[in-house]
């Protein structure tokens, strides 16, 4: 299952030492010494003088600003969905209903939904209640093709959930959540 912001950050916190040989602490003075004032000048020094990944460079230059990820995402869906949240509620209800294994990670901009990996997305857009989901190309030609909406690149069908056409979003939704 997708690791949340924190999770994948302390994940890379606790790695450090194993793949760089050195510990969080000592990236941080590293860092420090470059006497560099922008995030993007630390990171990118970080990465081209020490061959750490652009996600490793990221999280030092993070956590030497104090900055722990959001873990706290009470409110974000009243936040995300001002038109159409009884919608949404009623949207999630019947996503979360197919298995006691969905799982809802609210983030900032969209909530996504995971079984294995992410499999569906809900965000409003212009006051719609937009669901993205990961399906076949092929057999869901009726379906608006979405670049990206949130979420993960898996995410390449979209529509526009309404009261009167929740119960048609369903066997799509299903059927995502078979794919994952």
């Amino acid at each position: 299952m997708a690791l949340s912001p924190a999770e994948m950050q302390e994940a890379i916190i606790k790695n450090l030492p194993k793949k760089t040989g050195k510990s969080l602490e000592e990236w941080i003075e590293i860092a420090r010494d470059f006497k560099l004032t922008k995030n993007s000048e630390i990171t990118k020094k970080l990465k081209a003088d020490y061959g750490l990944g652009h996600v490793q460079a990221q999280t030092i230059v993070r956590r030497m600003d104090g900055k722990i990820p959001y873990v706290q995402t009470d409110g974000y869906e009243e936040a995300i969905f001002k038109n159409t949240f009884q919608l949404y509620e009623e949207l999630k209800k019947q996503i979360t209903s197919l298995s006691n294994d969905v799982k809802v990670k609210p983030c900032k901009t969209y909530i996504p939904f995971y079984r294995n990996k992410q499999f569906a997305i809900a965000t409003e857009k212009k006051g719609e209640l937009i669901l993205g989901l990961n399906l076949s190309n092929e057999a869901f030609p009726e379906l608006t093709d979405v670049k990206k909406l949130g979420g993960s690149d898996r995410i390449n069908k979209m529509l526009v959930v309404q009261k009167d056409n929740i119960q048609d979003v369903l066997p799509y939704v299903q059927e995502a959540f078979q794919n994952n």
